[in-house]
């Protein structure tokens, strides 16, 4: 098949082309984008596989540095061994705790990022305020159906309770302010996708749930049961 020189190729589309209507002239301009317009995305498809790849490399590298971080709550239980191995209910509910602390700020950090997401014009301070109301509900609510499960698990007894009750209402408000500042501060201030700051939440309400209920433990287990003996 002989090659066709590529002046006479123009020319006998400028000739086809001058001998067009104007609707079919439209048509034709129609036809020409929606080509240009397949080649766009196929160059599009080819450039996200790179992007994709870069993805799964920074997903991998937070999840590793979350891990190394959320090792860090063992050294905490090692602190308090002696509370622990005195007071296993520290131990039976202290997954129900960090869970709900985990739950809490995930489900606020949600919110915020929907927001972030859909408008750019909102008050940070009112979002805040709002926050923090609904965080002494949230926390009021959960903690009085806390209380209520291990008053029933230890048959009324109050000061196990009590424990578990305070521990779980300064989780759950915490958690619920982390979630909402968290992604702020990483989309407004670090400029760094504020998708990520749902597994960072675990990771940081994991240690800090650890944290808060051995330290209420320790205050109302060790510490009040000490001074009654003392008393005594």
């Amino acid at each position: 098949m002989s090659k066709r020189h590529p002046l006479k190729i123009i020319e006998t589309f400028d000739e086809q082309l001058s001998s067009l209507s104007p609707d079919e002239l439209k048509t034709f301009v129609a036809h020409v984008q929606h080509r240009l317009d397949d080649i766009n995305e196929k160059d599009k498809e080819k450039e996200k596989v790179p992007q994709e790849e870069n993805n799964i490399f920074s997903r991998v590298c937070l999840l590793s540095l979350l891990l190394i971080l959320q090792s860090g709550s063992s050294f905490i239980l090692q602190s308090f061994s002696e509370l622990i191995s005195r007071h296993i209910l520290i131990t039976m509910y202290l997954t129900m705790l960090v869970g709900a602390g985990g739950n809490a700020g995930n489900q606020a950090a949600v919110l915020v990022i929907r927001r972030l997401a859909t408008s750019n014009t909102f008050s940070i301070r009112s979002l805040i305020i709002r926050e923090a109301f609904s965080a002494l509900i949230i926390g009021t609510v959960v903690t009085l159906i806390g209380f209520i499960r291990v008053w029933l698990e230890e048959h009324g007894a109050i000061l196990p309770s009590l424990t578990i009750g305070i521990a779980l209402f300064c989780i759950v408000t915490s958690s619920i302010l982390l979630g909402t500042i968290l992604p702020i501060i990483l989309q407004r201030v670090i400029h760094v996708d504020a998708a990520h700051a749902g597994p960072i939440i675990q990771v940081i309400m994991d240690i800090l749930g650890v944290c808060i209920t051995c330290a209420v433990g320790q205050r109302f287990l060790v510490n009040s049961s000490y001074a009654k003996h003392k008393e005594l």
